[in-house]
């Protein structure tokens, strides 16, 4: 039998503002990701990937 955890998180209003950004950075960087590897129309390795998206 396997345990499970639920856990609440209460962030303070500076501690959402940051989650905010750091979420919003997030989404841009997976937008970026996903439109390079549908305009390549193949598969690229992750090292490949990083190096495109840090140019």
């Amino acid at each position: 039998m396997k345990a499970r955890y639920q856990y609440r998180f209460y962030p303070t209003d500076q501690q959402q503002k940051r989650l905010a950004q750091l979420f919003g950075c997030v989404r841009v960087v997976w937008n970026d990701a996903l439109a390079l590897c549908k305009a390549s129309g193949k598969a690229i390795s992750f090292n490949q990937l990083s190096a495109l998206l840090t140019q």
